[in-house]
């Protein structure tokens, strides 16, 4: 599958499934988590968290996936990642990802994402890998930009949430960028 485990020093990127339910229920019910995501309301029932892993259900056709954040020697989930609008034709996607507050600032974030670039242009065989940050979400565009990622501009309202537009940032990072070094 293009979406199994993903293995750095730390964490393990892991297929969600419905192991996961409890951890994505009370994650994305966390208001905080949810601050700067702004395509989707903070849970509020179980079903919701239930359904978002089955919409991110491995299935060969789909372009996108949902892998959970886990720390490999405690085996404590603590976040979720993945890709998203995956274009087979032009080698391009999407990456998200969010973790719990408390383990900010550890370097969870930084290795999750550097994990999922190295299965991205290695396993997915993609030439651009793009990310989008809601503007005012310095801690993501920080990430972002310390990962090699270009700012590429100012998306105007690209999400619409709860009556009000929201602008993005948007970055990429491309394959010859990443194999040169030349990102960082």
């Amino acid at each position: 599958m293009v979406f199994d485990e993903v293995k750095t020093d730390r964490l393990m990127l892991t297929p969600l499934t419905k192991e996961h339910t409890q951890f994505v229920f009370k994650h994305f019910s966390d208001p905080v988590v949810c601050r700067y995501l702004l395509d989707e309301e903070v849970y509020t029932d179980i079903e919701e968290a239930e359904n978002f892993i089955l919409f991110n259900a491995y299935h060969p056709k789909k372009n996108h996936n949902r892998w959970a954040i886990v720390i490999k020697e405690t085996g404590t989930v603590i976040g979720t990642c993945g890709f998203h609008q995956w274009d087979r034709y032009n080698n391009i996607a999407e990456i998200g990802y969010d973790l719990t507050p408390s383990e900010w600032g550890k370097g969870y974030g930084n290795e999750a994402v550097k994990g999922m670039i190295k299965h991205g242009f290695e396993q997915m065989k993609l030439n651009r890998i793009e990310a989008y940050a809601a503007k005012g979400n310095a801690a993501s565009m920080e990430l972002l930009e310390r990962l090699g990622f270009k700012r590429e501009g100012l998306v105007r309202d690209k999400h619409l949430f709860r009556g009000k537009y929201y602008d993005h940032y948007s970055y990429s990072l491309l394959m010859r960028e990443w194999k040169s070094g030349s990102h960082v």
